[in-house]
């Protein structure tokens, strides 16, 4: 799921979650907000090295860039404190401090046991002090995760302030569901088959679109190394099913390909697949409508009969009732989310904001 500028912070970004220092030499100020050096500086830690862990490297302008959007998420923080002081929400009693304290514990000990063994995977003598060490250089803290709570609360009594009266559609999910995933995956695939192959049905990826084409085969393949020394199956298998018998049926009692159950809707297959034999292949696209057998087919693996078993529809996959459900919350958050960017962006106008970018670093330089 997408998330939209600075206002990510309030939904759960941990490597930006501030502490609010109320100090007078705040790399960034909002108002009566103050945003300390190293607060910031651990974001823009966590943010360059999610770049440097996927492998890219950027260039001067694009580390300024990304400098500069670390500086405005902590500004839009800051005018968003500022209208919950206004609102006299902002203060956390002593009672739910505690339980964020504990939620914010149990959640970092958690991730540092995570993180612990990722870096120890690699690093099999690497101690704690050390790995404690790198976690806090890069903004990974418990301060952090309390921080991460304490947001989250506000977030909500933000919602609850400005928020109250939005709702979603059936209509407004499924645009979501469209313009977020389906969309991305359509732009992918559409036009390459052989990758859609590679990552979604041999290496099992996930996908939310189906390109056009597509059919579901079944076979039934048998071990032997031609259909003469087949016969006798071969000519049970055709009366079975002249008599009526289901293709199931036959796959249980002959074939010894288990990896798709008889009861499964079947293979995927195209005219640009790259996955089956080339006699297999034509085999199965000679086949002109769902339910037609095909005469039996030799290859490597032995000797095949093949069902068209139905055409696969193209286009966005089906969701499921949790899925759903899981689109309806995120379409609401993201619709709430471009409710307090507008009001962000009237807020800000109101207060005094000072940022100094000159004083923060990347730690490779």
């Amino acid at each position: 799921m997408k998330k939209r500028g600075w206002i990510a912070l309030l939904c759960g970004l941990l490597a930006v979650c501030p502490a609010l220092a109320e100090q007078t030499d705040g790399v960034v100020r909002v108002g009566e907000v103050i945003y300390d050096v190293q607060t910031v500086q651990n974001a823009l830690n966590a943010g360059y090295q999610l770049y440097e862990s996927s492998g890219i490297s950027l260039s001067a302008a694009q580390k300024q860039q990304l400098a500069d959007s670390v500086l405005e998420r902590f500004v839009g923080l800051g005018v968003l404190e500022n209208q919950l002081r206004r609102e006299g929400q902002a203060e956390i009693d002593e009672p739910t401090r505690q339980a964020l304290d504990e939620q914010a514990r149990q959640a970092y000990e958690a991730a540092w046991q995570q993180m612990a063994e990722a870096i120890r995977s690699g690093t099999p003598n690497a101690t704690d002090e050390q790995i404690s060490a790198f976690l806090t250089h890069m903004g990974y803290t418990l301060d952090a995760y309390r921080q991460e709570a304490e947001l989250t609360l506000k977030n909500q009594r933000l919602i609850a302030l400005y928020c109250g009266d939005i709702s979603v559609t059936d209509q407004e999910v499924q645009d979501y569901y469209e313009q977020q995933y389906v969309s991305v995956y359509r732009a992918r695939y559409e036009d390459d088959i052989p990758l859609f192959e590679q990552e979604v049905l041999l290496s099992g990826g996930q996908t939310y679109y189906i390109p056009e084409g597509y059919r579901r085969i079944k076979h039934i393949v048998m071990a032997l190394p031609d259909a003469d020394a087949a016969s006798a199956q071969i000519a049970a298998i055709y009366q079975a099913l002249d008599a009526g018998e289901s293709f199931e049926s036959q796959m249980q009692r002959y074939s010894y390909d288990t990896s798709v159950p008889p009861e499964d809707a079947g293979y995927l297959l195209h005219a640009d697949s790259q996955l089956w034999d080339e006699a297999f292949l034509s085999a199965a696209l000679a086949l002109e409508k769902p339910g037609d057998v095909s005469e039996p087919v030799v290859t490597s693996a032995g000797v095949h009969i093949i069902l068209y078993a139905a055409d696969e529809p193209a286009g966005p996959l089906a969701l499921t009732d949790e899925q759903h459900d899981l689109l309806t919350q995120a379409a609401l958050t993201d619709k709430q989310t471009r409710r307090l960017e507008e009001l962000v962006s009237q807020w800000r106008e109101a207060y005094d904001i000072e940022t100094h970018p000159e004083w923060l670093t990347f730690y490779d330089e």
